[in-house]
């Protein structure tokens, strides 16, 4: 009984949003292009040194 009330859902979900044009795989390629460009600064800033002492 339970479960076909969730199993519903989903589908109603996923069809949503289909509908919406939402789509994961942008979300995921637009979060990657963030941390790559991230790692790009991070090698453009000087590094540290300690100074032993």
């Amino acid at each position: 009984m339970y479960g076909q009330v969730a199993g519903g859902s989903a589908v109603a979900g996923g069809g949503a949003l289909a509908l919406t044009g939402y789509n994961t795989v942008w979300t995921v390629v637009a979060g990657l292009t963030v941390v790559v460009a991230g790692l790009a600064v991070m090698r453009l800033v000087p590094k540290r040194r300690r100074v032993r002492g």
